[in-house]
């Protein structure tokens, strides 16, 4: 297990989020790692808007599954990794 996983962890347990909403959360990180082949906080805000498109335009996810991708990989960005630009899809 990476550090930046067990930061993400250990975060979601302080703050009393769901077994299932870790497994959501991780996931969503998880696949965006898989994507760019590259750790997440390796990744720059265009690649994760990129990102995003890929989940609409290529998979086909639906608004509420996007939402989820999204606040997973909001939360590791603003809580585990605390980068000072919040995610913003445009």
């Amino acid at each position: 297990m990476t550090s930046l996983r067990q930061q993400m962890i250990d975060a979601m347990q302080q703050r009393g989020f769901s077994p299932r909403t870790h497994q959501s959360y991780l996931a969503a990180v998880r696949a965006l790692a898989t994507y760019f082949h590259k750790p997440p906080d390796q990744l720059q805000q265009a690649q994760i808007q990129d990102y995003f498109v890929y989940l609409v335009k290529e998979r086909h996810l639906s608004a509420a599954s996007c939402r989820l991708y999204l606040n997973g990989i909001r939360f590791l960005y603003l809580v585990s990794i605390q980068k000072c630009q919040p995610i913003e899809l445009t």
